[in-house]
Parts: C-alpha cells; structure tokens; sequence
C-alpha cells in the first residue's frame, strides 16, 4: 500500500512538473511558432496537390516535398532553421501534455487524449527532423514501400502491416469525425464561437480536419491491401497515394483537388491555431 501512495505521489509530481513545463511561457512561445510551421506545411502540400490536380507533377507532396519548396525560396535556409526550432518546441509541449494534460477530461477519455498528444509529438519531431535534414541537404530515407518491405520479411510481417494500415484508417476516420462534430472547438475555445471569425473557422476546420481523414484513409487503405497481398510495392504514401487516385479513379482531378482544397484549409487552421495561442 506505501509503495502504490508512493507510486502515485511520483506520478502526480511528474505530472505537475509536465504542466509546468507546458506553461512556461518561452515554450509556449516556440510551441506556436511549431503549430504555425505544421500550417504552413500543409498550405503547401495543399498547393502541391493543386498543382499534381492540374498536371504539374513537379513537386513531391508530403512534408518533406512542402519543406523542399520552403528550401527554395529567399531565406528558405532561416525559415526552416526558425520551423525546426519551433517543431522541436512543439514536440516538447505536446509530450508534457502527454504526461501531466487534458486535466479537464477523466478515465478513458483522458489516457486517450494523452495518447493523441503522444502520437502528435512523434508527427512534429518527424518534421522537425526532416526540416533539419533538407537544410543540411541530406535527403536520405526510404521510400513507403521500403519500410513497408522491412515490416512484411519481419515474423508475422503481413499482419502488422495490414494493422498499422487499420491504424491509420482510423487515424483518418477520427480525423473527419473530429471536423464534422465539432470537436475541433475544443482547441479553440473563445475564437469558434466569434461572429465571422468563428463560422470562418467552422469552414477551415470542417473541411480541412475531412479532406486530412481522406488522404489517411487513402494510406492506410493501400497499407492493408499490401499487406494482404504481401506486396510492398502496392503501399504509398501521399504523394504515391494521390497519383493513383489521379490515374485510377473517375474524377480523379476533381476527387484530387478537393482534397487539395482541404489539405490547405487544414494548415490555415493550424495558423490561426497558433495565433489563438497567444492568450493562453
């Protein structure tokens, strides 16, 4: 019974600590730069996309591709020198509110909520990664389909695959429930609800949270069939996952630039996101 209290006085004083470090306000002032750089990113897959949409096959879409076109630009270099710094910040906040967060919430739906803010740190140090790696010029890494073969010659290879392809459906199916119920709102608390600010919002978020869910049920729907088939080269990631939508479905462009459209609206959310910020 001493050791279980003494477990539990840990716990709770590493999750207050957690809080503190979340709320500290040169941590909070980084993480908004990192939520800032993760819209950018995605109003720039988004204009990929557009352009894969109208032909122009040119740029890569991903984050990877969208920080390469960062890259290109005048003072490419110091902007994402500046989003690596502010992704690495955000990753940071988003394992404190991993650890000592979503105090609002109880049982269940707080492990879950945590989870999520686990899951979301792994994202932002991707990218924070990835940035770093373009400025530094090294664009090493597989393809999808490589790790996809990795996982497939592991024991029980196929089944993984087919379970992280389920996972990241359901990624995506949360992620349209998320827009479509407003639990979006959530995050931003005073703005969802302010005349023209707030059914802007209500725009940015229903259709970007939706057409974010599609291109992960996208992914995660040709992760599965690979690993059915056992056939690495049938997964993808975005950039491979909408060029088949492209060449394979009917109204593939039309299909395509809606998701641009959300894709783009998903990373304007994520911007005011960060503004919003600046009162917490």
């Amino acid at each position: 019974m001493v050791e279980q209290i003494s477990a539990r006085g840990h716990g709770n004083d590493a999750e207050r600590k957690a809080r503190e470090a979340r709320d500290h306000p040169a941590l909070a002032w980084m993480a908004r730069i990192g939520f800032a750089t993760y819209g950018v990113v995605y109003v720039v897959v988004g204009v990929l996309a557009a352009q894969l949409a109208l032909g122009d096959s040119s740029g890569k879409v991903s984050g990877q591709g969208a920080l390469h076109e960062v890259a290109e630009q005048p003072f490419g270099s110091i902007a994402l020198v500046v989003a690596a710094c502010g992704l690495g910040a955000l990753t940071v906040w988003q394992v404190c509110e991993a650890i000592g967060g979503h105090t609002d919430r109880d049982g269940a739906r707080r492990l879950a909520s945590r989870a999520g803010s686990a899951g979301r740190a792994v994202v932002f140090a991707t990218l924070a990664v990835l940035a770093v790696q373009v400025v530094v010029g090294d664009s090493s890494g597989g393809g999808t389909d490589g790790y996809t073969a990795r996982l497939l010659a592991l024991p029980f290879g196929q089944a993984l695959v087919v379970a992280v392809g389920l996972f990241i459906v359901g990624l995506g199916l949360n992620s349209i429930h998320k827009g479509l119920s407003d639990r979006w709102r959530r995050d931003l608390e005073y703005w969802a609800g302010q005349g023209d600010t707030g059914t802007a919002l209500a725009v940015l978020a229903r259709t970007g949270f939706s057409a974010r869910g599609v291109a992960f049920c996208l992914i995660g729907g040709l992760l599965v069939w690979a690993g059915v088939t056992h056939d690495a080269q049938k997964s993808a990631g975005l950039d491979q996952a909408l060029h088949r939508l492209l060449r394979d479905v009917a109204y593939g462009p039309w299909l395509l630039g809606a998701i641009a459209v959300g894709l783009a609206a998903y990373g304007l959310f994520n911007i005011a996101k960060a503004w919003a910020l600046r009162d917490k």
